[in-house]
């Protein structure tokens, strides 16, 4: 809209863009250039203190003034002063009769306009006044000339705005209607046959059908374009079809209506609440626009609820690249427990929630009762890792609702108290805070190495730690954090989340010894080696067998928990737990290397003892088999014939008794040998086995 400042007719920016100039970046920079250059677009005033920026109507090329009315070619004499009434829309668009009905949108069209054109004659009026009275002038008669002007006003509204006013063209009734409207203002245009009537033009159906040409098609037409194609399905130019029902939309049962009716039916809250919901590409805008939300209560112990989000601290290290990070955040003591950074989102989600397992068993803390988490990088796990009960007891995962997730304040706080201060820092392109804005341009915001942002970020997380708590006064908030533990957290349940959190091994179990991680490990459950009845039948499900191991180490590279599947079946079976060691030598054996060796005896010893017991379960039997060899004696061999060789068979049977006594006295030697190595090699161990 154009308008005079300084008594030069000027453009709003917002006019301009993003209709002829894309960006308000790129308007400021083209501004720039052409005051270099000594022509071109020319600023009249600046933006600020809640006044728009404004350029000179004349800068602007041809292409972009043909555009706009120029008010000084032909101009009508209220057109300096005539405006649409957006109080008025909101007034008669919004306006409810005592039977709960509305204006009939066409009649709604003619009290904006009417409103409208009375606000314009008040200011002709002031103006006229002022101007005869200055030079001495009667002001008798003003109102025959204002009702002349309102009069020949008609034909330059419908020919500019397309529409026309309906106010009376008699003086006296004109200037009645115009007292009744400075004294009563909208109600007084409201007719008393208009407040009893209740049937409207645009009926449900109607509204149906325009809300679904608005909002139920590919791309997003105007309100004026809604008209013109509702002009062309009246007149049979536009066939309107339900893709869900395939219904043929008739024009006979639809009414005319103007494009002025159509635009304050589609701006009514009633309509536009679902036709935005349906064209909206911006989940955010949407949400504040229309969506309620709550007001909840800080929570008042640490570990009741952590809300987590991914986020790019404000500095680039390569081109436009910058490094994501994604963080958790305590709400009660207000501590940074979680965070993990990588060159990309790409499995940092799952990275973030291990590091949490790590910190919290380094910190000796069960993990927090309530997760609250966007959903882009956690939606792939809610039927996983973060179902309710698993990881957390309760989960809360938000669509795309900034204002829901408590981290995003967090953030803010992080970029505009401790990063803004840091050279290479990118302001926000569209900061509503002016003291958040850039100060140049971003394009030469200097890089900063990725190693100098990671401990930065590092840096700021713990001097935000160590910092003085918002409610807490005198504690830090990671004190707080030790301190206050909620005394209800359930503590963590590592078989419900290292199937989808864990790294998995495959390996097996060779005499109930598990290899993981270069370390032997035994079988067992709840952190409890199992020894007897319980050994023996975990022996009995694993033993030879291939195995998948799901675990997780601590930050000091140690194994937290592993747990044991038989290799791809879902069923857990038992726990790995560190095999026990001791000192070799007796003199060197403390407490815990004689508590560790008892445990290592009773374990072998179940064993050993099974292996015993089997043993002596088995007896000797004497098998006589005659089951036949052959089906039947029909093949038979003529067997050869050894008379006179038993000289020869005496002396074979002497040499073979000789070589056996040898062999046997040999054989003697060798287990003799045996048993007496073996014996010294178990004196050490003090240990029998039978």
């Amino acid at each position: 809209m154009l308008e005079y400042y300084n008594k030069i007719l000027t453009v709003n920016y917002k006019d301009l863009v993003p209709e002829f100039y894309k960006t308000e970046g790129y308007l400021r920079k083209k501004i720039s250039l052409d005051k270099k250059k000594g022509h071109g677009l020319s600023k009249v005033r600046n933006g600020g203190g809640g006044h728009p920026a404004l350029i000179e109507f004349d800068s602007l090329p041809d292409y972009i003034k043909e555009q706009f009315h120029d008010p000084r070619k032909n101009a009508h004499i209220l057109e300096q002063f005539y405006v649409t009434d957006s109080k008025a829309i909101t007034f008669f668009t919004e306006h409810k009769f005592a039977d709960g009905t509305y204006i009939d949108g066409d009649i709604q069209e003619k009290y904006i306009t009417n409103a409208s054109v009375l606000r314009a004659v008040s200011l002709l009026k002031t103006e006229r006044e002022y101007e005869r009275s200055s030079k001495g002038y009667s002001t008798r008669g003003v109102f025959a000339s204002l009702t002349a002007d309102a009069m020949s006003f008609n034909s330059h509204l419908n020919k500019e705005y397309g529409v026309k006013h309906s106010l009376p063209a008699s003086t006296h009734w004109f200037k009645d209607i115009y007292y009744k409207f400075e004294k009563k203002s909208y109600p007084a245009l409201i007719s008393k046959y208009h407040r009893n009537k209740s049937a409207q033009k645009a009926t449900d159906i109607t509204i149906r059908l325009l809300n679904n040409m608005f909002a139920g098609v590919e791309g997003k037409p105007s309100a004026t374009e809604v008209a013109r194609q509702y002009e062309g399905f009246l007149n049979g130019y536009v066939e309107v079809i339900s893709e869900q029902t395939a219904e043929i939309f008739l024009p006979s049962e639809y009414p005319k209506l103007s494009k002025n009716t159509i635009t304050n039916y589609l701006k009514q809250w009633r309509n536009r609440i679902g036709t935005h919901a349906k064209r909206s590409g911006n989940r955010q805008i949407l949400m504040q626009n229309y969506s309620v939300y709550h007001s909840l209560d800080k929570p008042k112990f640490a570990g009741e609820i952590i809300s987590i989000d991914d986020r790019q601290p404000p500095f680039k290290y390569s081109g436009n690249k910058r490094v994501w990070f994604y963080m958790g955040i305590d709400l009660g003591s207000e501590a940074w427990t979680t965070w993990v950074y990588d060159v990309s989102k790409e499995g940092l989600i799952l990275k973030f929630y291990r590091q949490m397992v790590r910190n919290y068993h380094e910190w000796g803390f069960n993990l927090p009762n309530e997760l609250e988490a966007e959903s882009s990088l956690n939606s792939s796990f809610k039927n996983t890792l973060l179902q309710t009960g698993r990881m957390f007891q309760e989960v809360r995962i938000e669509a795309n609702k900034a204002r829901a997730k408590k981290v995003e304040r967090y953030f803010g706080m992080l970029r505009y108290q401790y990063e803004k201060q840091k050279e290479g820092w990118i302001a926000r392109p569209k900061a509503v805070s002016e003291k958040n804005q850039s100060k140049t341009d971003l394009t030469k915001v200097p890089l900063v190495p990725y190693n100098t942002i990671v401990e930065n970020s590092y840096k700021d997380i713990q001097t935000w730690n160590n910092s003085e708590h918002s409610e807490y006064k005198g504690k830090t908030r990671w004190e707080v954090f030790c301190e206050k533990q909620h005394p209800n957290l359930k503590p963590t349940n590592y078989k419900a989340i290292l199937p989808y959190l864990g790294y998995k091994t495959q390996t097996s179990c060779k005499v109930g010894i598990v290899k993981l991680q270069g370390m032997e490990r035994l079988l067992g459950d709840d952190g409890e080696i199992y020894f007897g009845e319980r050994l023996i039948r975990l022996m009995e499900l694993v033993e030879g067998r291939q195995l998948d191991i799901y675990w997780l180490d601590a930050n000091d590279g140690m194994v937290i928990k592993a747990l044991v599947y038989l290799r791809g079946e879902t069923q857990l079976i038992c726990e790995l737990l560190p095999k026990p060691t001791y000192s070799r030598s007796k003199i060197g054996r403390t407490p815990n290397d004689n508590a560790n060796r008892e445990l290592m005896s009773k374990y072998a010893n179940t064993i050993d003892g099974f292996m015993k017991k089997r043993k002596n379960e088995i007896e000797n039997l004497l098998i006589k088999d005659e089951i036949p060899v052959t089906l039947n004696d029909n093949f038979k061999i003529k067997m050869p014939d050894f008379s006179g060789t038993d000289a020869i068979d005496k002396v074979a049977q002497e040499i073979a008794s000789q070589g056996f006594k040898e062999e046997d006295e040999y054989q003697e030697e060798q287990e003799y040998e045996e048993v007496e190595l073996a014996t010294a090699e178990e004196y050490d161990d003090e240990f029998t086995r039978f």
